[in-house]
């Protein structure tokens, strides 16, 4: 059940399975009716719509009704938690790229940094996670996300160079 997109004063319910049904306005039809309300198109216009949002067309001539997603800004927390998988996959990816071939073979800096700053990305993202709300806090007011990017982004400039 979903509320009834016809109605801004009320919230009556709304059957949807192979065809959609209003039980407060009595609204009823299939997704070209649906589509057709939800827009103020009108039928053909609405088939145009699905045809062109899907990829079909029988005609090939339909025109084009542009629906942009609504994109919400990312929390703090989703930010955090986005930096520090793409910090974790990163040094992981170093850590198999620059393994020695030999133990006389020189440590290549993204594999030292692969091997010193994992386990510290691993306990971030575990108090991002799990951690208590007084951690989290220190977690998104401290600075140490940031002193990481900036360490893991002079090892991609060495890394570049090479």
């Amino acid at each position: 059940m979903i509320c009834c997109p016809f109605h801004a004063d009320r919230n009556p319910s709304m059957k949807v399975d192979f065809r959609f049904h209003c039980f407060g306005c009595g609204a009823d039809g299939d997704v070209i009716d649906l589509t057709a309300k939800l827009f103020q198109l009108s039928l053909l216009q609405a088939a145009e719509k699905l045809a062109t949002d899907f990829g079909l067309s029988a005609t090939g001539n339909s025109p084009r009704f542009l629906c942009k997603p609504v994109e919400k800004p990312l929390s703090l927390k989703e930010q955090f938690y986005k930096i520090l998988c793409s910090y974790r996959s990163l040094l992981a990816n170093w850590r198999i790229t620059y393994v020695p071939q030999n133990p006389e073979e020189t440590l290549h800096p993204c594999f030292v940094a692969s091997m010193h700053y994992a386990d510290r990305v691993q306990y971030l993202l575990d108090i991002l996670l799990h951690g208590n709300v007084y951690e989290k806090q220190q977690l998104f007011n401290g600075k140490e996300v940031t002193a990481l990017g900036e360490a893991i982004e002079r090892c991609k400039e060495i890394e570049a160079a090479a």
